[in-house]
């Protein structure tokens, strides 16, 4: 893909952020043996059967026709007589992902969040808090780790509606020093109002940003399901507001093994033309930048795609090893990426 780049600043490219883009697929990639105490995640489809809430649904006499919590709550939500059953799914789905606790062992989540610095970003979809918890033992090894965004609310979060201050759930805020308030899970109805609630509207402010001047963007596990219509349509408008096209942005998006890519999400397609085409998706966390070249995926992606360079990374985390390491091992491993320079390791050939 090296084109055009003999005007390009290569200092400048690299400063820019790598934002990574989480939906429920990746929470099941993260614990596939299930969390702690042996629960498995589960994507949208098939969800309500899982919180064992069809004899409720039942009780609506409405004909569903899609096991997907997504179509199903915006079905409830759309009729006034069955406030009371969205109420009681909504108490479930709360007190369901409550309850996930992170495996003892490393994940795909300790790595991801290992693998980024403060000048990269995540922004989750998600409910549950894994990623929350993964992060706060990633603060054991270093505190450069990347912002944190939580664009449908999350469990795990807190705010502060005096301030705008986020944290951990029951945390205090900094500034105002009162115990933060849980944040609101945006629930996934047809028509989203991103603006109704002050701790969402800050999220997705500060993730468009983000979004429209990330160098690279990875998307995992998250399908751009028909009742995100807002949503994608926000993310179009925020990747294009600085530029119309972006030719030597990266789109990446993990998927899982044996996906069709002709069924690739039409918003997904519709970015890729804004990245002349410059949209690739693999099967693995451990096939893409993140993991090849940890905590300096930007200045790999430069060397490699821009200025012509195919060496290999001197320290990739490697699917054999990545999640076997102890805690110990990990740190030991990327301790030497702490205390250097991406950029100057670029220039020196010793990415």
């Amino acid at each position: 893909m090296k084109e055009n780049d003999d005007n390009i600043d290569i200092p400048a490219f690299c400063s820019r952020p790598h934002l990574v883009i989480l939906g429920a697929g990746a929470t099941v990639d993260a614990i596939p043996n299930g969390d702690k105490n042996g629960k498995k995640s589960s994507v949208m489809k098939g969800f309500v059967e899982k919180l064992g809430f069809s004899d409720m649904l039942a009780t609506t006499n409405i004909n569903f026709t899609s096991d997907n919590l997504e179509d199903i709550y915006s079905s409830l939500a759309e009729r006034k007589e069955c406030e009371g059953v969205r109420l009681q799914l909504e108490t479930a789905i709360y007190k369901y992902f409550s309850s996930f606790e992170l495996p003892d062992t490393i994940t795909k989540y300790d790595l991801l969040i290992l693998s980024l610095t403060k000048k990269d970003c995540i922004a989750t979809f998600n409910w549950d808090g894994l990623m929350v918890d993964a992060y706060r033992r990633m603060m054991r090894i270093t505190q450069d780790l990347p912002e944190m965004l939580f664009l449908h609310g999350n469990v795990k979060v807190g705010y502060c509606p005096e301030c705008g201050s986020f944290g951990y759930y029951n945390y205090h805020c900094p500034n105002c020093h009162t115990t933060f308030s849980p944040s609101k899970l945006l629930y996934p109805v047809r028509q989203k109002n991103y603006n109704k609630d002050n701790f969402i509207k800050d999220q997705w402010d500060l993730f468009e940003d983000y979004l429209s001047c990330a160098a690279i963007v990875t998307i995992y596990g998250y399908s751009a399901p028909k009742t995100d219509a807002d949503a994608i349509e926000k993310l179009k408008n925020a990747f294009t507001r600085i530029a119309k096209m972006r030719y030597l942005d990266q789109i990446q998006i993990i998927e899982r093994p044996g996906f069709n890519h002709n069924e690739i999400s039409d918003a997904w397609e519709d970015l890729s033309e804004y990245v002349h085409g410059h949209l690739k998706i693999e099967e693995s966390f451990f096939d893409t930048y993140l993991a090849e070249f940890p905590r300096r995926s930007v200045e790999g992606y430069v060397k490699r795609n821009i200025t012509g360079w195919w060496g290999p990374s001197n320290k990739s985390f490697e699917e054999e090893k990545g999640v076997n390491y102890t805690f110990d091992e990990l740190e030991t491993f990327i301790s030497p990426l702490l205390y250097v320079d991406p950029f100057e390791s670029l220039s020196l050939n010793k990415l």
